[in-house]
């Protein structure tokens, strides 16, 4: 890069350091009322104003310089840094960190006039008078964007060119090492990275399977050469001798026994080849995965670093202060992951400030600054990038949430005045749901909280509200760094496969049952001098708690974390762990509640990927047993037919119905279906999708409810199809339910099978 861009680096560093200072000192004044260290804050006034000169800021410089007088004159007690005058020097802080991010970034202009006149007169009028004179904006480089039409920067508006270096100008080494591709580009390399990580693992499968081979034809090696042997004896007193003089029967025999041998050494070398390929096949592939992740990955800062403007503009819109305080940006993840974040925290910062943040005079009237503070802080913990949007705002009304609940029903009267904090915030992500009293352009419609947490969700994270301490509310973001794969922890549950995010994996354990002693109504585990409470995973999932026999005296204990409370799960067994990419709830139809999405396992059938944070119990619940005796197994239950041509969809409902006590059979049509119910098989219910070949879902339902040994067989369509013409058509042939796959909750179905059955 050229020097001036060195030099542009150097100061996006050295002017935050100094707008932090500033700004901390601003807060003392305002919090003890007592003067700040004057000659500090002059000092960076006047190193900011000497920076800005030497990377060619005019505006900073502008704004610094008076700033500097401004302080000047407040140290000689010609000027009183009260309310007004600090609300005065907010603006200029803030004026100032959006002209460096408009020079590095681009986008509109940032209007100055008005900052310069209420520092000229703070000062005063000193600064006016002692401003240097003004200099032109540098000519602009060869490639670079047309100026935005507007007065020169002579002028106090700031407007200029964008700063790329020019065309054929000589570059540096760390210039030309840089290349330009297109973004789709990337998306497709990135999808290739992803598709190549379960082929992999596929890979490893084929190995097992010839490893499996290779014992059995060592057993069958075993028993041929015992049956030789007896061979051999019966054939004479010469024995193999004679055979191969060919006085016996063996020449065919030994014949056979070289082409068996043969294929032996075939497969030992085999194995010994695919093992050497799979090496390097894990190697290279992982290799060329980590490096495409790590060109994916982007300092948050590239995406997040105008949102301090944007929250202050629409703050002034709203005839609130805000000072907004943006850390930790320089953190890196996935370009696509900020991208997608940048819509969630604003319509999260817009219900902060139209909501929680009261107008100056109320703070005043409160006892707190006129400005409101908010602070954006991204950092990350383990695989997961985490988003902290955080104000000192009146907090959450909880009585005005109770009786917006109340009034939309989805409270009920009895348990209004016991409902927990944590139950309440979920309210406000329902659709329409706003305590707001009016409506504005930004806010109050009940739908920002809802966006934002869908987009979340989409992306595989969580979005919570909790209240801040000292009052003020705090939204916390945790979303993958990466959505090309994540390293996720295997376990069985019934027969089932299930993952969970290593991130959210504390530790896993093997412990004797009679380890657990009792909490409050809950059964307890003391790990890592913690005290944390157990329950089965299968119980939480809504399945039957696990069997625990005489004999099995041990638990198997998967200890998950989410923000700051831990749970311990029992499963049946650890299965593996290992990178996979994860394919989004929405895109099968789950309840991203309680799933991020799905899987490829090595056999091609999917795994749910579970939501811990979304699964883990509000405080003070009471958990499922971890375990019940043997004697207490529930009896099967009935016996259902699927009927759906995706794989995936299949396997999907079977392995939840299945974990819930059901008996399940497969069909990939409705001519299947149908068939399999002519040839006298008994179901106590059909859950059919619409959209088959051969045969739909809506012929094989006609023909079902035809059929008087079939008519009274309740059936479910899940189907994509959602408007209300296919719907009716479906309620109109006989379907007992109707449910849309693409607001497909397993909740939904399961209760629908409990009423039908």
């Amino acid at each position: 890069m050229d020097i001036r861009q060195r030099l542009l680096a150097a100061f996006e560093i050295e002017h935050k350091d100094h707008l932090s200072a500033i700004r901390a000192a601003l807060r003392g004044v305002e919090a003890s009322g007592e003067a700040p260290d004057l000659v500090d804050v002059h000092r960076r006034a006047h190193s900011l104003k000497g920076a800005a000169r030497a990377v060619d800021l005019p505006e900073v410089e502008a704004i610094s310089h008076r700033l500097e007088a401004a302080f000047i004159a407040v140290q000689r007690g010609e000027a009183v840094l009260d309310g007004a005058s600090i609300s005065v020097v907010r603006r200029a802080l803030d004026a100032i960190e959006d002209v460096v991010a408009w020079s590095l970034q681009g986008g509109g202009e940032v209007e100055i006039a008005g900052v310069l006149a209420d520092l000229d007169r703070l000062a005063g009028d000193r600064a006016a008078a002692t401003a240097p004179p003004p200099r032109p904006a540098p000519r602009p480089p060869a490639d670079a964007r047309p100026p935005v039409p507007g007065p020169s920067t002579a002028t106090p508006t700031a407007t200029r060119a964008d700063p790329r270096p020019a065309r054929g100008r000589p570059v540096d080494a760390d210039t030309a090492s840089l290349v330009r591709i297109a973004a789709q580009g990337l998306e497709r390399l990135s999808e290739t990275a992803s598709a190549l990580l379960p082929e992999v693992e596929a890979q490893a499968g084929l190995g097992e399977q010839l490893r499996a081979m290779r014992q059995e034809w060592r057993a069958l090696d075993r028993a041929w050469r015992h049956l030789r042997l007896q061979v051999g004896r019966g054939t004479g007193r010469g024995g193999v001798a004679e055979s191969v003089e060919g006085r016996g029967p063996l020449p065919a025999v030994l014949a056979f026994e070289r082409r068996f041998r043969a294929l032996g050494g075939a497969l030992d070398s085999a194995h010994r080849s695919h093992d050497r390929l799979l090496w390097s096949m894990r190697r290279w592939g992982g290799g060329f995965q980590q490096d495409m992740r790590r060109l994916r990955m982007l300092p948050a800062e590239n995406q997040l670093s105008g949102l301090g403007r944007m929250v202050r503009d629409i703050s002034r819109s709203e005839g609130k202060e805000v000072e907004v305080d943006v850390r930790g940006l320089e953190v890196e993840a996935d370009r696509n992951v900020l991208q997608r974040l940048k819509d969630p925290i604003l319509h999260i910062a817009r219900n902060a400030i139209s909501h929680g943040i009261e107008l100056p005079a109320e703070r005043l009237a409160l006892g707190k600054p006129p400005a409101a503070r908010v602070v954006i802080a991204a950092s990350v913990h383990g695989a997961r990038l985490r988003l902290r949007v955080e104000d000192d705002g009146r907090g959450l009304d909880r009585a005005a949430i109770r009786r917006q609940a109340l009034d939309r029903g989805l409270l009920d009267p009895a348990e209004a005045d016991d409902v927990p904090l944590e139950r309440l915030t979920e309210f406000l992500f329902h659709p329409g749901f706003s305590t707001a009293s009016r409506t504005t352009e930004l806010a109050g419609r009940g739908m920002g909280l809802a966006i934002a947490r869908a987009e979340v969700e989409r992306l595989q994270g969580n979005l919570t509200i909790a209240e801040r301490e000292g009052g003020g509310t705090t939204v916390t973001i945790d979303v993958p760094l990466s959505l090309l794969s994540q390293r996720l922890v295997f376990v069985a549950v019934q027969d089932q496969t299930l993952a969970i995010p290593s991130a959210d994996v504390v530790r896993l354990r093997t412990t004797a049952a009679d380890s657990l002693f009792s909490g409050v109504g809950t059964p307890m585990i003391r790990i890592d001098e913690e005290e944390t409470p157990v329950t089965a995973l299968a119980a939480l999932l809504g399945m039957e708690a696990p069997v625990l026999s005489a004999a099995e005296r041990s638990l198997a204990l998967v200890v998950v974390r989410a923000a700051d409370r831990r749970l311990a799960l029992v499963v049946d067994r650890f299965v593996a762990t290992r990178e996979a990419v994860v394919t989004a709830a929405e895109e099968t139809g789950l309840d991203p509640g309680r799933y991020l999405g799905t899987v490829l396992l090595d056999d091609g059938g999917p795994a749910l990927v579970l939501n811990i944070a979304g699964l883990m119990p509000l405080p003070g619940s009471v958990l499922p047993p971890p375990a019940r005796p043997a004697e207490e197994a529930p009896p099967v239950r009935a016996h259902i037919l699927v009927v759906d041509d995706s794989i995936t969809t299949r396997t999907l409902e079977k392995s939840i119905l299945e974990a819930h006590g059901y008996r399940v059979t497969l069909c990939v049509d409705g001519r299947e279906a149908l068939e399999r119910l002519s040839e006298g098989m008994e179901v106590g219910l059909i859950i059919s999708d619409v959209e088959m070949p051969r045969m739909d879902g809506f012929a094989l339902l006609q023909a079902v409810k035809a059929d008087p040994r079939t008519a009274e067989t309740p059936v479910i369509l899940v189907t994509s199809r959602a408007s209300d013409e296919d719907r009716e058509r479906g309620l109109r042939l006989g379907a007992d339910a109707y449910i849309v796959k693409t607001r497909f909750d397993q909740n939904e179905l399961l209760a629908g099978i409990r009423r039908l059955l």
